[in-house]
């Protein structure tokens, strides 16, 4: 049993210390879902601005531009809108160059025994697993691309060899 009081335990400073990330998410950036993907909020917001100028300029100056010479006013506004349309692509390519995709896609040793807690639970199923021969050809072809016709040829070998 110690009979010495425990050392005192020093203040903690009132401003946080140099090394701490900025509050704002400087070094981390901020996620956000949207329409089921992954984006950045900052970037998100850049690429709605560039998307909006970009479209909205093309499509006012084309209107200005096809009002001037184009006889027919509807059609003019026409051909304004199909430039306007052509900007939002346009915007979308430049957003898409300045900010290219943050995931990387990473295959590990986890993915082996995800496909293979599959298998066995395509094994406990009422069907079973079934046969590689009773699968259509571009079943089988998708599966071979996949790498995992030997997976579930193994298993095949398996499953028959425990019921003979």
């Amino acid at each position: 049993m110690p009979t010495e009081p425990a050392p005192p335990v020093p203040a903690a400073p009132a401003d946080p210390p140099a090394t701490a990330p900025p509050a704002s998410g400087g070094e981390h950036p901020q996620y956000l879902e949207v329409w089921g993907d992954t984006v950045v909020g900052r970037h998100l917001a850049v690429s709605v601005v560039i998307g909006i100028g970009v479209s909205l300029a093309a499509l006012l100056l084309s209107d200005w531009a096809f009002s001037s010479f184009v006889a027919n006013e509807s059609l003019a506004e026409a051909y304004a809108l199909l430039v306007g349309i052509a900007g939002c692509v346009v915007a979308g390519v430049i957003c898409g160059r300045m900010f290219r995709p943050k995931r990387i896609v990473v295959t590990d040793a986890s993915e082996d025994v995800a496909v293979g807690e599959v298998i066995a639970a395509l094994r406990e199923e009422r069907q079973g697993l079934g046969s590689l021969d009773d699968l259509p050809d571009h079943t089988r072809r998708e599966l071979e691309d996949l790498g995992l016709q030997p997976r579930f040829a193994a298993a095949e070998r398996e499953n028959t060899g425990a019921t003979s």
